[in-house]
């Protein structure tokens, strides 16, 4: 009897399509059909070819093995990795998630006729068991873990020493350094994410990125940015040293943010 469980669950597969939602599935079959018209055209391009090949009087005089044969070739190889990239990232810009792109890419040759339900195997692998929306906020937990290397909590206040890199533009215009663009956007994920609890950057970060980056010429970029209207983050504040300050309506919501977000 055992037995027979055990291989009644072996024989059990999992539909991938019933994870996604029917908007996600309906976008996979459109994409699937122009792939299948594409591939269908290359198959037979090729398949002529190599017919053609067969005759002595055209092979190597009209037509070259290593040159038509290889640009199908590539043609085919270059149709997959187009499809399996429309698929991938459709996700990762819908769920706000990073994939590897070319873990999949490697998984096929020019030869294979990929599904859509191929590709989303793998993209639930490299989830790990995390749904779409879980792995988004994991990424972002991880990404600024990995950018803070020190903080200090006070009273209702977080600072972050040393955090961006200002400079100078020799014309005495004070912009945060384009290395330290992204550290900033990691922050600001992670703020909006503990916020509102969705892994989409709140409108007002977008806006401080944006005056960071044109510098203090146009906009007071070391004044206290207020946040108008948030529930949990009060205020931000960049300093020319490049340390950065962000203050909380609470102490609780200080640690908490500390605690989860920035405690490796």
């Amino acid at each position: 009897m055992n037995l027979n469980l055990l291989q009644r669950f072996e024989e059990v597969t999992i539909d991938n399509t019933s994870r996604i939602s029917q908007e996600d599935e309906q976008f996979c079959l459109k994409e699937e059909e122009s792939y299948k018209v594409a591939r269908k055209a290359l198959e037979q391009a090729y398949k002529s070819v190599n017919t053609l090949l067969l005759v002595d009087s055209i092979k190597e005089k009209y037509i070259r093995k290593y040159g038509v044969v290889n640009e199908i070739e590539k043609a085919q190889q270059e149709c997959n990795d187009a499809f399996t990239e429309a698929i991938t990232q459709y996700f990762s810009k819908k769920y706000n998630v990073e994939f590897d792109y070319s873990f999949i890419y490697k998984s096929y040759s020019f030869e294979q006729f990929i599904t859509f339900e191929e590709v989303l195997e793998h993209l639930f692998e490299q989830l790990g068991g995390y749904s779409f929306a879980e792995m988004a906020n994991e990424q972002i937990k991880n990404k600024i873990k990995d950018a803070v290397y020190k903080f200090e909590v006070k009273k209702h206040t977080l600072h972050l020493p040393n955090y961006l890199h200002i400079e100078d533009d020799w014309y005495g215009n004070l912009r945060i350094y384009y290395r330290s663009e992204e550290k900033l956007d990691k922050l600001f994920d992670a703020l909006s994410l503990f916020e509102n609890g969705e892994p989409t950057k709140i409108n007002k970060f977008v806006s401080i990125e944006k005056e960071m980056r044109e510098g203090s010429r146009k906009a007071p970029i070391f004044d206290k940015y207020e946040m108008e209207n948030f529930n949990k983050i009060k205020s931000f504040k960049a300093f020319k040293n490049g340390k950065v300050s962000i203050e909380f309506h609470s102490m609780e919501f200080a640690n908490e943010f500390a605690n989860k977000y920035l405690k490796k």
